[in-house]
C-alpha cells in the first residue's frame, strides 16, 4: 500500500471557498480514482508549532503505485493541478509531496 503526503503553504490571500474548492477537487479525483482505499486532508490544526508555514495537508492511501500514477494523470487531465498552484506561496514552491511504503509499516 502506498500513502502519498502532501503538505500546502496556501496563500493568506487565497479565499477561503478557492482553497476549498480546490481540496473538494482533489478528493474527488482520489476518490474516482481505482485502487485508492483512503482521502482525508484539511488545514493545520494549531498546537505543534512545527508547521514551518504549512497550512494545509492530505494523505492519500492507494493498493500500489499503478494506482497513485493514475490519479496523478487524472490530476493533470482536469487541471486541477494548476489551479492547486495558483493557490500555494510560490507556486510548486508551496507543495511539499512524499510517498511511503507502507508494507513495511511496524505496529
Amino acid at each position: 500500500m502506498i500513502r502519498h503526503v502532501v503538505l500546502l503553504q496556501i496563500s493568506g490571500s487565497v479565499d477561503r471557498t478557492e482553497c476549498r474548492n480546490v481540496l473538494d477537487a482533489i478528493a474527488k479525483i482520489a476518490s474516482n480514482t481505482p485502487g485508492m482505499l483512503s482521502f482525508a486532508g484539511g488545514a493545520n490544526m494549531p498546537g505543534s508549532g512545527l508547521n514551518q508555514g504549512f497550512t494545509h495537508c492530505f494523505t492519500i492511501d492507494f493498493v500500489d503505485t499503478k494506482a497513485r500514477d493514475e490519479y496523478l494523470e487524472r490530476l493533470d487531465q482536469d487541471e486541477t493541478c494548476w489551479r492547486l498552484t495558483d493557490i500555494t506561496v510560490g507556486g510548486l514552491g508551496g507543495i511539499l509531496s512524499m510517498n511511503l511504503d507502507l508494507g513495511d509499516q511496524k505496529s
